[in-house]
């Protein structure tokens, strides 16, 4: 089975980023935090990380290209065929070649929503968030903001859905 180098590997999958595990962690921060797609290659019998969201998978050295591609192909359909949303630190969230501007109450509940795209994200948590941002918080000021949310990103082809007592999840309408 022919084994490829990282560049190219790299050539093969453009709208993900290969990073070498765990050498490159700092780069890896950075691509999380700008919702970029991100393959892990894990190195030297490193342990491998606890992919984060489903942006972001690994796969071990040495690699097979057909091995390669079928990962890249996964991460590719869990993060949702390239449409991810992005939030960035202008108040501005993007999903595919739209964008909507969100104040910044919205941008600090909107973060954990978009880093964990497709996954739920608890109700306890969203409300420290809030608690942490005005001092004080509570679930029907919690479900303001969310109303709000929903009406904003709706214009994306999104949706904010309700786990009842749970949480909420940010992911496509379409």
């Amino acid at each position: 089975m022919p084994q490829y180098s990282e560049g190219q590997l790299f050539q093969a999958a453009q709208d993900v980023r290969v990073l070498r595990w765990p050498v490159e962690v700092q780069e890896l921060e950075q691509l999380r935090r700008r919702g970029i797609l991100r393959l892990l290659v894990v190195e030297n019998g490193a342990t491998p990380p606890v992919p984060s969201d489903s942006r972001e998978d690994w796969i071990r050295a040495p690699v097979s290209r057909a091995d390669f591609a079928a990962r890249v192909a996964a991460l590719r359909a869990r993060a949702g065929t390239h449409r991810i949303p992005v939030l960035d630190q202008d108040g501005l969230l993007r999903y595919g070649t739209r964008m909507v501007p969100v104040s910044p109450t919205q941008m600090n509940l909107l973060q954990p929503l978009v880093e964990r795209y497709g996954t739920l994200v608890a109700r306890h948590e969203l409300i420290a968030l809030l608690r942490d941002r005005r001092g004080t918080a509570s679930q029907n000021a919690l479900d303001l903001h969310i109303m709000r949310i929903r009406r904003k990103v709706v214009c994306l082809g999104l949706r904010v859905r309700t786990a009842s007592g749970r949480g909420y999840l940010l992911e496509s309408s379409d």
